[in-house]
């Protein structure tokens, strides 16, 4: 009998994390599943972790290094789940999160793919939060048809929202299987903001999304300071942007591509930020050009001085 749902779990070099990954797979109140751990080309011991659980439904691949979108989508292509949702090797689900998921898109053909609130843990300060009540404004611009307390189905508004702010964590997300063949797997040309470049070509394309404010995810992250990393990550997030602006262009809605300004605006300001850190003025200036073309703020502005003068 083929299982109601994929778990799509991509790793790499992820060995100390990961049991804690595949436990709360294995932890879950609905039982109708398999796991699908893509191995991104690890060199610890990723494969025998894996090895130690005998769950005949637990199926392990591995391929060269490519990148978390290129594990994502070939887990996907070879799912056999009406259901595809996803967790990543250092986060862990709450035990009802399938149970409670499946049961909403059971009930509500009309949506297609579903998505929760969830925890963030600072790995950093041991910090946990719930992450919706800190995205309020953002949420805001969803046009909702609220269902009952716990869940509503988002009629519009969806793109302009998250380009304010992206609250949709892939971690909490559950999609039929067929929106894939819809609209495409992950961008395989993006390092980074793969997630809200499918969330927006979805959009687009007219999926209808829904959230449950209950969490069903304990994420955990690690605050970096900025470097030459997270210079690269914002160069990659521009990058996913421009896929976005193209995407909505190409279908006639200049509207739609204007909604992505402040998100622009943002990350060339954090850009001003980061250049200005390392020391790399040049750069930091044409971050700050490029900021301007959003409008100029007090913010950028300040930076600029920072960076130059610090």
């Amino acid at each position: 009998m083929l299982p109601i749902v994929s778990v799509i779990l991509p790793t790499y070099n992820r060995e100390k994390t990961l049991p804690r990954a595949i436990d709360s797979v294995l932890k879950q109140t609905f039982q109708s599943w398999e796991l699908l751990i893509w191995d991104d080309g690890s060199t610890d011991n990723t494969h025998e972790v894996v090895s130690g659980y005998s769950d005949s439904r637990i199926k392990y691949f591995f391929s060269e290094n490519r990148g978390v979108t290129y594990a994502r989508n070939r887990a996907i292509a070879v799912a056999h789940g009406k259901y595809q949702a996803f967790l990543d090797s250092d986060d862990e689900w709450l035990p009802e999160k399938m149970a409670d998921q499946v049961e909403v898109l059971d009930a509500y053909p009309a949506v297609d793919i579903l998505f929760s609130d969830f925890f963030n843990i600072n790995l950093s300060t041991n910090e946990q939060y719930q992450v919706f009540p800190r995205y309020a404004q953002a949420m805001s611009h969803l046009d909702i048809d609220k269902i009952k307390d716990e869940l509503s189905i988002i009629v519009k508004g969806l793109g302009k929202a998250i380009a304010f702010d992206n609250f949709v964590a892939t971690d909490t997300v559950i999609v039929r299987r067929e929106v894939f063949d819809k609209v495409g797997y992950f961008n395989e040309d993006l390092r980074n903001f793969e997630d809200f470049e499918l969330w927006w070509r979805m959009d687009l394309a007219g999926v209808r999304f829904a959230y449950m404010k209950q969490p069903y995810l304990r994420r955990y992250k690690s605050y970096d300071t900025l470097s030459s990393s997270s210079i690269l990550t914002y160069c990659h997030i521009l990058k996913g942007l421009d896929c976005c602006w193209h995407e909505a262009m190409s279908l006639g809605r200049p509207d739609v591509a204007s909604e992505l300004a402040l998100q622009y605006r943002n990350v060339w300001q954090n850009l001003i930020l980061a250049y200005g850190k390392v020391g790399n003025k040049k750069k930091a200036l044409d971050a700050f050009l490029q900021s301007s073309k959003y409008g100029i703020r007090l913010g950028s502005v300040r930076l600029i001085f920072q960076a130059f003068w610090q």
